[in-house]
């Protein structure tokens, strides 16, 4: 008999993390078609570079972790460390919080929502909803769900992988912010002033 209680916790994470890269690609694919332009703009700076690079390896890398414990690969690096059904339950609900965060989030931004930093600035800047409580909602969530799935599936590649992401963001985050404060000098100060960078 199966047991649907291991096998959500087996194949939840990988739902999650499908689910969320592909609403973030229509995501960007619409705002590209909003704005005739390209939501997607990754410069060419090294720190640009290094930070889509890392995106790219974490999430590339968990995908790859994910389904190989979904089909139950038990190749040591995919194996969990442990194996505490409570930890992968709190893993994969803050997983979906997270999920739930980063979708309502890059929403609420509309017209406005960029990958990497772009060439040029959008046409307002977005502090009201979740951007009045934190500066960047949408890295918040994705943390979240960072640290959920590598909680849900604490492998070796898991935590390298969510630890990869954990450093692109970082790099994106100050990048962003230099951006957003020579595109909207006074305004994004002010923004800073009064808002956290994370919450």
């Amino acid at each position: 008999m199966i047991n649907v209680t291991e096998q959500v916790l087996r194949l939840g994470p990988l739902i999650v993390l499908l689910t969320t890269c592909f609403w973030l690609m229509i995501a960007t694919s619409r705002t590209s078609s909003m704005i005739d332009g390209k939501a997607y703009g990754f410069a060419g700076n090294s720190r640009q570079q290094v930070a889509q690079g890392l995106f790219r390896l974490s999430v590339i890398g968990a995908l790859g972790a994910l389904i190989g414990y979904a089909a139950e690969i038990r190749w040591p690096i995919l194996r969990p460390v442990g194996k505490l059904e409570w930890l992968h339950a709190v893993g994969l609900a803050l997983a979906l919080a997270g999920q739930f965060l980063t979708v309502f989030a890059q929403s609420s931004m509309g017209r406005r929502w960029r990958v990497g930093v772009p060439s040029a600035a959008p046409d307002a800047l977005v502090t009201q909803g979740l951007f009045g409580v934190s500066r960047n909602p949408v890295f918040l969530g994705m943390l979240a769900m960072a640290l959920g799935l590598a909680l849900a599936v604490p492998s070796i590649a898991m935590i390298v992988c969510a630890t990869a992401f954990w450093l692109a963001c970082e790099i994106q985050v100050r990048d962003e912010e230099r951006f957003l404060e020579s595109a909207f000098t006074d305004q994004y100060v002010a923004y800073r002033s009064r808002v956290r960078r994370w919450f």
